[in-house]
């Protein structure tokens, strides 16, 4: 079973879909499902303005008023601001490849959303990529060229053929569209009409358990 997951590292409302499919992951074991993350740059080639925010990034992705955009946005760092993300994509297409797809992605939207990082910059993605298991020759290899770059382009151009027009963007098996944000349950609840195989994974979280 394919679950497919078209993201942008500016939308924090996928970085919020993340954190939905990591307590997913934490929490049952999947037998047959495969992830496979595609690459969404909502606003291709972006460079912010110095006023640019992300009422105003959201605002252009979904054709809405900065005050509809305002309401969807969830809470996040007040002193974030956007950032070109097309070299973390490109990266994000060698994480892919060497099987740390997931582990990139969760470490990429940490860093942003939690942390506070410019994921723009060359360092704090080696560091990120080092961290997720990618090889820091690889990574420096990367950086240095537009490798990848025909990934990301040709990621958002067959989406948009697909009719993927908002994010986040997630299909089961290519039949089952799940548009927007989908909280844990309600993606196992999809998984389960797809007929995913899963076993409940014991789950820790502080001194809080359970089976």
């Amino acid at each position: 079973m394919k679950l497919e997951f078209w993201l942008d590292y500016l939308s924090p409302i996928c970085y919020l879909q993340h954190k939905s499919l990591e307590t997913l992951f934490d929490n049952y074991i999947f037998k047959d499902l495969e992830l496979l993350y595609r690459s969404y740059e909502m606003i291709p080639y972006f460079e912010p303005e110095q006023d640019c925010s992300f009422d105003v990034i959201l605002s252009k992705h979904h054709v809405i008023s900065i005050e509809e955009a305002r309401k969807i946005l969830p809470e996040i760092h007040p002193d974030i601001k956007p950032v070109p993300v097309c070299d973390a994509h490109r990266l994000s297409h060698l994480a892919k490849k060497e099987d740390c797809a997931f582990l990139f992605n969760k470490n990429v939207f940490k860093a942003f959303y939690e942390e506070n990082k410019d994921i723009s910059d060359h360092e704090v993605l080696k560091s990120i990529a080092v961290e997720s298991g990618l090889d820091i020759n690889h990574v420096e290899e990367v950086l240095a060229s537009d490798q990848y770059l025909n990934a990301v382009e040709s990621n958002r151009e067959n989406a948009i053929l697909k009719g993927i027009f908002e994010l986040p963007h997630m299909r089961i098996d290519g039949k089952i569209r799940l548009n927007g944000y989908h909280p844990y349950k309600a993606l196992l609840q999809q998984l389960a009409r797809a007929s995913a195989q899963y076993t409940k994974n014991e789950y820790c979280e502080g001194e809080n358990c359970e089976k």
